[in-house]
């Protein structure tokens, strides 16, 4: 049926007011339409920097009329293919357009951030930390959209604890996310351990403390469902022991830090060819080998992990703090960070327990590496000792701390056992067993134990070789100078190492190296060595350091 003109010029005369009508009803209806973030603050809508990049119209109409939360979730299902397809670079566009449309959705903030700082890598996967400051600033965005929502400040304590390692930052917006209702389990324990590698070692007693109490105040509330409960147990559990361990740590740590360990650095820096170069050299880290909680350090002598930080940057480069998010980098910026794990230190003394490795790669055995027993390599044990056999047979004098690895070693305690060695007092039989069993004799010779004729030590070394040159997009060479900053920094290396150092370094020491004013209360490695372009880009191999 056709309608007559008059009759069409009515019908759209009506429809003018009912769409008018239409988008009223919706505004009042979305309280999230009237936000002002439903459009950048910048009059000409530059996305991120990158002027043309506006919302499409149908989009903008779409959030006009009151829909902007489905525009939003169409564009994170778009932005999810993208990312699934590695199109990481028109993830970011998106991103800004979702906050803006639909600012209360924590998800893009957390995961845009995520990608943003983790997932822009070069060849060898380091990661881009020109990203750093502008995923600082899409979290600060979250949070000043969701000021009472705890997500927000842990992400950012998150961000600064994993990736900037900058633990007084990290700890400031996860102690924001606790005046929030927050889940405990994830913003209260990040906080207890952000506090320690600040060195805040009182402070993340009583955050220990606190989150115990929170935990049994869920436990005992009657409203709280059986998932949080089952959380709560198993959270509090945890607590329970980490502030246990803490505090025998506490009293330990204060006496094991002394006398200073020597670290005694030294390291080359070549370059290989042009973009490439080589970082080598060799330390003595010394760390807990055995540790009772009741007698503090058992054992100790050098040991594998720890890692030395390097990073190469503009000379004088500092992490900008960014007001509002902005994607777009500036490519005359240059930051590569890397790290590089010290390995394969080893020491005996004379009458103590090694084992010859008689050409294999490494030496296994984790009762004998309990009690400090290391492998040395027919290189680095030529004329060091003798063979058990020959050892028990009289050609070489074992020592009590020898008896003591021995003993062990023969006879390993149950695996359970948090005791070191044997007790005192069984020690003697249990070597005079060993010396009536010639099984176990033939046994342990054959596995490659020997004893020491003398003292013997032989530091941990590292090798990396950094290749810049095929990711000229973050490593551009732009400028004249730049700074090799390498650096150990303790507050942050493993437990067992932190046992002989202490939390801020107390047991370290380095008569060229060591630097007590870059973090305030701690004593760190650190070394600034710089470094030209034509260091870096030039042709052929050139020692660029060489600190021995």
């Amino acid at each position: 049926m056709s309608l007559s003109g008059s009759k069409t010029n009515l019908l759209r005369g009506l429809l003018v007011p009912l769409i008018l009508l239409v988008v009223f009803l919706q505004a009042q209806i979305d309280p999230l339409r009237r936000q002002p973030a439903i459009e950048p603050p910048q009059a000409n809508k530059v996305i991120g920097g990158l002027k043309g990049a506006t919302l499409p119209f149908e989009y903008m109409l779409g959030a006009v009329s009151g829909f902007r939360q489905v525009i939003a979730g169409l564009l994170w299902v778009r932005s999810d293919s993208f990312f699934h397809s590695g199109n990481y670079d028109a993830i970011l566009p998106m991103i800004r357009l979702i906050t803006w449309l639909d600012p209360n959705w924590l998800d893009p903030y957390a995961t845009g951030a995520w990608h943003i700082t983790y997932n822009f890598t070069d060849t060898d996967q380091r990661s881009d930390r020109r990203y750093l400051p502008a995923g600082v600033a899409l979290l600060n965005e979250g949070i000043q959209s969701n000021p009472d929502i705890f997500d927000m400040y842990k992400e950012k304590g998150w961000l600064y604890y994993d990736k900037i390692k900058d633990y007084n930052e990290s700890a400031k917006a996860l102690e924001a996310g606790m005046q929030h209702k927050p889940d405990i389990n994830q913003v209260g324990h990040l906080l207890a351990n952000a506090y320690i590698r600040a060195g805040k070692v009182d402070e993340a007693e009583k955050q220990f403390a606190d989150n115990i109490r929170l935990h049994k105040a869920n436990l005992a509330d009657p409203k709280a469902n059986d998932d949080t409960k089952m959380r709560s147990g198993s959270g509090l559990k945890n607590q329970e022991g980490q502030l246990d361990k803490l505090a025998f740590r506490k009293k330990w740590r204060a006496v094991n830090v002394n006398p200073p360990i020597d670290a005694d650095l030294k390291f080359q820096v070549r370059r290989i060819k042009p973009k490439v170069i080589e970082i080598t050299g060799s330390w003595n880290m010394i760390g807990s080998k055995g540790f009772d909680k009741d007698k503090g350090i058992i054992v100790e002598g050098p040991v594998d992990g720890a890692r030395l930080d390097i990073r190469l940057q503009d000379e004088g480069y500092q992490m900008p703090q960014v007001a509002d998010f902005n994607f777009e980098l500036d490519p005359s910026v240059m930051i590569m960070q890397d790290s590089v794990s010290v390995r394969g230190g080893k020491k005996v003394l004379k009458g103590g327990l090694y084992a010859q490795t008689k050409g294999r790669a490494t030496f296994n055995d984790l009762a004998a590496d309990k009690v400090g027993v290391y492998g040395f390599n027919e290189q680095d044990s030529a004329g060091l000792g003798v063979p058990l056999d020959q050892a028990l047979a009289g050609k070489a004098q074992i020592s009590p701390f020898g008896m003591n690895q021995l003993a062990t070693v023969a006879y390993p305690l149950p695996y359970n056992s948090t005791a070191v060695f044997p007790p005192e007092a069984e020690v003697p039989a249990l070597f005079n067993r060993l010396k009536n069993d010639p099984g176990k004799i033939a046994e342990l010779t054959k596995k490659g134990f020997c004893i020491a004729v003398k003292d013997s030590q032989v530091e941990g070394t590292f090798k990396k070789e950094i290749d810049m040159s095929k990711d000229p997009k973050m490593y551009g060479f732009a400028k004249d100078k730049y700074e090799l900053i390498l650096s150990f920094n303790p507050r942050y290396t493993s437990d067992f190492v932190k046992d002989r150092l202490g939390w801020n370094g107390e047991g370290l020491s380095d008569k060229r190296y060591l630097d007590t004013t870059t973090i305030p209360g701690a004593r760190i490695l650190r070394v600034k060595i710089p470094i030209t372009k034509d260091d870096l880009l030039g042709n052929g191999e050139k020692v660029i350091m060489d600190s021995k």
